[in-house]
């Protein structure tokens, strides 16, 4: 059984997915879960261990792409494989796509291949801004709301380095 992309969307509109692709919507259910929960007990031990993990910046990059993954494999669950990747390179979503997985390439990359902890930095604090993106915009008002706050908040800081 294939899950809707919104609750507006008919089954109609969703690619067939290979058998071995199909799951029930428990199944789906418990996928999400468990990738969901892997992604926060991910996240959460690079908030718990900041301070010891802010020295080490490798370590913290590659735990926090794997929650990162985790978090966006676990909608990949919840909709099927197909239709949440046709739905990532869709054409309102492929900027974040780009940006994000983009981001969590160079995380990677920076910290396992170039090892420099500066670039390692950089690249996730890209890949956390892609983070709240992909998230706040799946809200309703989502996007106006994350606008209204980013003016907001470079208005503070403007005024801030101004003072």
């Amino acid at each position: 059984m294939q899950l809707p992309l919104s609750e507006n969307d008919t089954s109609t509109n969703h690619i067939q997915e290979p058998s071995w692709f199909n799951m029930s919507r428990w199944d789906r259910i418990v996928c999400f879960g468990v990738c969901l929960l892997g992604s926060v007990v991910f996240f959460i031990i690079c908030f718990a261990l900041f301070p010891a993990l802010a020295l080490r910046p490798r370590k913290f990059a590659i735990l926090w792409s794997l929650g990162s993954l985790l978090f966006v494999l676990s909608f990949g669950c919840l909709q099927g494989p197909m239709n949440y990747l046709m739905h990532l390179i869709s054409l309102n979503r492929l900027p974040f796509t780009l940006a994000y997985f983009g981001s969590i390439a160079l995380t990677l990359v920076f910290s396992l291949g170039k090892r420099s902890p500066v670039l390692t930095i950089l690249a996730c604090v890209v890949q956390i801004v892609a983070a709240i993106w992909y998230t706040v915009s799946y809200f309703p008002m989502g996007t106006q709301g994350m606008r209204v706050a980013g003016r907001f908040g470079a208005r503070r800081v403007y005024s801030w380095l101004d003072s």
